[in-house]
Parts: C-alpha cells; structure tokens; sequence
C-alpha cells in the first residue's frame, strides 16, 4: 500500500489524534492528511512501511538502486549529497553556474573548490559544460578532485553529455554528483534524454519543477556502490527537518502513480510544444531559441529580445499585466516559460497569440547584455576560510579589490555573481549594478552594502 493510499484511510478513521500538528485535522482541505510519525503512517528518517514502499517505486521509476524522497528541494539534496561523498579538505570541481546550495555545501563541508567554466551565449546564457571543460579543469588542478559536481540541464535546459561525463569519471575514480533540479522529467519520452539517474553516482531531481508534484518536493537518486548510503542517512538526519511534510510526502506518493501510469502525457506534451515552436517562423523581431532536442531540454521556452528596444523584464511585465501570463524568469534580453506536461494546448496558445502580438508593436534594437563571458574569479581563499572570518559591511562602489565574505547572485536561477573567498573585480560590480538598473532581483547585497573580509 502507497502512503498516499495509507492517508487517504487515516483520514477516513474515526482515530482521534492526541499529537500534533495543532490542527488536530478539524480544518478542510490537506490538513485532513497532515500527519505526524505515528503507528501506520511510517517515518521519513528510518522508513520501513508505506515510506520505504515508496522510496522503493521511487528508485524504480528512475532505475536507480536507492531513492530517498525529500521535503526541503533539491537544496536539502545537494547540501546532503555533498556532505556525504566528501569530507574535509577534500577537492571539489563545480560548475561556475551552479546553484547556491551547492556552493553552501561546499562551504559546510570546508572544502577546496575549483571551477568548471560553461561558455556564455548572447544572452548571457550559460550553456552546458562538456566533458572537454571537465577535463581541462581536472588537468588544470594540483590534486585530482574526489567529486565533480554539475548542473543538468541549466535553468534554461541545457544538457550536459551525461553518458559520456558518466564513463568519464568512473575511469578517473572520481564521484560524479548531477544537480538535475530542473531535470526530473527527463527520460520518459524520446524527445526528453540524457536523464542523469542511472548513470551519474548521485542525482538530485526537484520533482516539483517539472512533475505534478507540490513546491519543495525533490528526490535524491543513487546508482552507484562507490559511495557509502549509511552516510547519506546520516546527512539527510542533519539537513532535512525532523518534522517532515506528509502532505508533500503525499504529494510525492501520488506523482509516483501518474508517472507509474504515464498514458500520454508525453505524447501530448510534445505535440503542444512542436507546435509551439512553429511561432518561429511567424516573428520578426523576437525570437524563441530552438536547439536540437539532443543538446536543450524543448520544454523550456527561452524568448529572447536580444535584438530589440525591449529588456527581458519588460516583456515579462507586459505578459504579467498585459496578457496575464506569467514566466518563470525574466533576464537582461530574455524570458524563460517553464512548461511541463501539465500545461493545456489553450495555455500555450495563450502565450503564442501574445507573443505574436507584442512582436508586431515592437522594433529592432539591441539590448546590451553584460554577462558574455562567463565571470574570471580571482580566489583568494576557500569558501569556508570567508565565511569564517572577520567582516565588514561597505558600499558596493568601495569594494573593488576587496574579498568578499558573502555570496551575490542573480536569483533566479541563483548562480553566483560574486562568490565567498573572491576579489570583487570591476566585471562582477558592473553585472550587478546592470541588473540592478534592469530590474533583476539581486540576492546578497543589503541596500547597495557588500559584506567584505575585514
């Protein structure tokens, strides 16, 4: 019996519950699920019922040998997965573009962190890394790092070659660990490949990003006997509530019967977004950027105004308020509409129709995008040694030359612009005073202020 299943009988019971949450379920709706770790409803830390059951479907589902379901994102996934395959002092590669908490766990972990360098586009998208930049990276390094750590795909959907990074890395001995938050619904159709699960040793994958699953639901994925799952217990002990979600939990048992049943939704999806894609060739002055379904994930809708009079924002404001359509990211010249198989063919012609018409009542120009190149860093210390030591707080103006203790970032997605332990260069303040001026939502800084090293 599934968890769901389990709940769905507990709330028909007539057991009266003495335990928390306060809400004693006489409120409608999910508090009539919302449980605590009593007899029958399993445990989250030590499952060995219906959780374990799930867990189990779980690891099926995505052909790995361990599932364990998560209630913090794939934050708490990547915190837990870098904590457990590394230890301190140990040496890490990374995507430069990688998400905060990744370089939250790095710095938790106290450990010493190199980079991966994607190339940038025109837009100041970051593409996938290679394995060529993989291997450039580890020849460049001292030591031969115990971990990579990389992002697949990106925010905008670009994938990295898995299989190959995968063959990789277990030639070199080293621990492949795949941030695939935006990849959870990948491998299920032959339009959507290079799913990481099953082939990188560990994988992080936000279910709720692209799954009918509810915000803060993720799964961390497990294929490998080169590290040690005792270890990712004790990890996930540390980072993930002792008060887990059984309605998010809830939510993760019921994703697992959609999926496990899959009719055609892929089908269906797919055929919605081939047609989207037709708009291509109806626009004039914007432009919905199309790759080869083998190297960008076709279900993020990246729009770009790179050669218009129109930022980004402004034409995620004008779908906001205008058409009442809203994205998931706005940049310096582009939008990103996320879509999953959970989209109507009425909602993409929605965002069609208005495209079309925003297009039409705007001219060529060009907008001037600061992140070509992807951002040089000069380190001056690990992460961990920064947030450690004495600070203080400055105007950003006063900070060139000086490290910083905190992390600024372009959020979302919530990769670095300026990261712990770093000199702040001229190229990292101009970035962020841009975005600033764009209207893009910068993280890390206090009112113009920049925590520095003192």
């Amino acid at each position: 019996m599934s968890l769901k299943k389990r709940l769905e009988n507990y709330k028909k019971s007539n057991m009266y519950p003495f335990h928390m949450p306060g809400h004693k379920r006489m409120l409608d709706g999910c508090y009539q699920i919302d449980m605590t770790e009593v007899e029958g409803v399993d445990d989250l830390h030590d499952p060995e019922d219906v959780i374990a059951l799930d867990e189990n479907r779980l690891a099926t589902l995505y052909g790995v040998d361990k599932a364990f379901m998560l209630v913090g994102g794939s934050t708490v996934g990547n915190l837990s997965a870098i904590y457990a395959c590394l230890m301190e002092n140990d040496y890490v590669l990374i995507q430069r573009n990688s998400h905060k908490s990744v370089y939250n766990g790095a710095t938790i972990r106290h450990l010493k962190v190199g980079y991966i360098n994607p190339k940038l586009d025109e837009n100041g998208i970051y593409k996938a890394a290679t394995l060529e930049e993989i291997k450039e990276s580890v020849a460049a390094a001292k030591t031969k790092p115990k971990a990579i750590v990389i992002t697949s795909p990106t925010y905008e959907g670009y994938y990295c070659n898995i299989e190959k990074i995968a063959e990789y890395c277990r030639s070199e001995n080293i621990i492949l660990i795949v941030d695939e938050a935006h990849g959870a619904h990948l491998g299920f159709h032959e339009s959507f490949p290079h799913q990481a699960a099953g082939k990188a040793d560990v994988v992080i994958t936000s279910l709720h990003k692209t799954l009918p699953c509810l915000t803060q639901t993720a799964a961390l994925l497990i294929s490998t006997n080169r590290v040690d799952i005792t270890g990712f217990r004790e990890a996930l002990d540390i980072f993930e509530t002792s008060s887990p979600s059984y309605v998010l939990m809830n939510s993760i048992s019921q994703c697992i019967d959609v999926m496990e049943d899959n009719r055609d939704y892929y089908d269906k999806y797919v055929d919605n977004l081939n047609d989207f894609y037709k708009i291509r060739g109806k626009l004039k002055h914007l432009e919905v950027i199309s790759e080869e379904a083998d190297k960008k994930d076709i279900g993020k809708l990246v729009i770009s105004t790179k050669h218009t009079k129109l930022s980004g924002v402004e034409l995620a404001k004008i779908l906001r308020e205008k058409y009442e359509i809203e994205t998931e990211l706005s940049s310096f010249s582009y939008v990103l509409a996320m879509t999953s198989f959970m989209d109507t063919k009425e909602g993409f012609e929605r965002l069609k129709e208005a495209l079309l018409e925003i297009d039409k009542a705007i001219t060529v120009g060009e907008i001037k995008v600061p992140i070509l190149n992807a951002v040089t860093p000069n380190k001056k210390m690990e992460l961990w040694e920064a947030k450690t030591s004495a600070v203080i707080e400055i105007p950003l103006e006063e900070a060139l030359g000086r490290i910083s203790s905190t992390m600024v970032c372009l959020y979302p997605p919530g990769a670095p612009v300026i990261v712990p332990g770093e000199e702040i260069s001229n190229q990292s303040i101009e970035i962020i005073n841009n975005a600033l001026k764009t209207g893009i939502h910068v993280t890390g800084l206090n009112k113009g202020r920049i925590c520095v090293v003192n």
